[in-house]
């Protein structure tokens, strides 16, 4: 079907879009933290730790193609890097952030090493295995003097208490008081950095050669090892790259809580299964499929929060959920899975392009435009220097 307008790509329409959602977007970035719904702000810390950890996977499995169920350990080496360094040793809850990055890189990296030799349903047992083992090795009774064993760790995050009223950075208080729900603030805007790191490192990968290497090895790795690319090391890369950035989710859950737990849902093997469903809900193999996959998961977990009591059930529904003892929005959110796998293959972001489509469509740069223009250039320069 015809679009009715059409744009070209990097032209002023375009810019004009991109411009309008980003003020948009930044719009209401600035205002939930301004209003004194502190749920709301809640509702979005949630959301954006969400964003981050299924763009980590996201960039593992959506770009390389690299099938992992294991992600909730990299989000509980997060937890728990930040848990045991402020616990333990005193260290500045900021400053756990790079050092559980690089621990998750290196654990990341190592566990890519099979990923050389098996792939599909054999690599996706082996990061399930990994899931599984994670919270039985924090439970560990030769490791309780570091984790804490089935306890876990208290005060591992900001301890907000009388003698700690503010939080200051590079000197300056930006915060006020962050005594009891004055902190929550202060998360809400710690889990958005994140979430521009994650999208940033992301996007660089991605828009750069090593992101077309990374295609061509979801696509055909025989054909990309054929073509030049270095797949092994290819693969060593991005596997630590999503490690490094699905623990800095993890960094955040616990400053919020200022705990950390072994059976904590996002640490078990559950987070893996709802990283996986977010991503590709949202829409695998994309920068924003991941990011509105959150932001609708939560939604939707927030609506039937209350649904275990069959009088909070709008009417229609009720027949479907009131059988229910728990919240049913795990199940709906499951459910809408399947039934989106048959609709929207490509995810609710690939169902958004394609309503669009009919009303606008952008055309693409020619291949090697810019090239062909600086040549052209460069040949006028030449010529009148002679």
């Amino acid at each position: 079907m015809k679009s009715l307008f059409t744009i070209k790509s990097g032209g002023p329409a375009s810019w004009a879009l991109r411009v309008v959602a980003a003020v948009v977007i930044g719009a209401v970035v600035l205002t939930v933290p301004t209003g004194d719904s502190y749920p709301l702000m809640n509702q979005f810390t949630t959301a954006f730790m969400l964003m981050a950890a299924a763009m980590s996977l996201n960039l593992l499995l959506g770009y390389t193609g690299q099938i992992s169920l294991g992600h909730s350990a990299f989000f509980g080496i997060g937890a728990y890097a930040t848990g045991v360094f402020v616990s333990r040793y005193g260290w500045s809850p900021m400053w756990t952030f790079p050092a559980a990055f690089v621990i998750a890189f290196v654990v990341g990296a190592l566990v890519s090493l099979p990923a050389l030799r098996i792939k599909g349903v054999y690599l996706a047992l082996v990061t399930l295995s990994l899931a599984l083992v994670f919270p039985q090795f924090i439970k560990w009774r030769k490791l309780t003097w570091l984790t804490g064993g089935p306890r876990g760790l208290d005060k591992a995050g900001f301890n907000f208490g009388r003698k700690n009223r503010t939080y200051e950075i590079f000197g300056h208080d930006f915060f006020g008081d962050m005594r009891g729900q004055g902190a929550i603030p202060f998360f809400y805007w710690v889990a958005f950095a994140v979430v521009v790191i994650t999208y940033v490192v992301c996007r660089g990968v991605v828009k750069s050669r090593a992101g077309r290497a990374l295609i061509a090895i979801r696509d055909n790795e025989t054909a990309a090892a054929v073509m030049g690319v270095n797949v092994a090391v290819t693969k060593g890369l991005v596997f630590g790259i999503s490690a490094g950035l699905c623990a800095l989710p993890g960094c955040v859950s616990t400053i919020r809580t200022n705990n950390v737990v072994p059976d904590s849902a996002l640490i078990t093997v559950i987070g893996s299964i709802t990283f996986l469903i977010i991503m590709v809900i949202g829409g695998a193999g994309s920068l924003w499929g991941p990011i509105l996959g959150a932001g609708v998961y939560v939604l939707v977990v927030e609506i039937t929060g209350d649904w275990s009591n069959e009088d909070n059930i709008p009417g229609l529904l009720r027949p479907l959920f009131s059988w229910s003892s728990t919240p049913p929005g795990t199940g709906i959110f499951a459910i809408s899975l399947i039934v989106l796998m048959f609709v929207a293959p490509f995810g609710l972001l690939g169902l958004l392009k394609k309503w669009t489509a009919r009303l606008v469509s952008v055309r693409p740069k020619p291949a090697g435009t810019t090239t062909i223009e600086f040549t052209s250039s460069a040949l006028v320069a030449e010529d009148a220097s002679t």
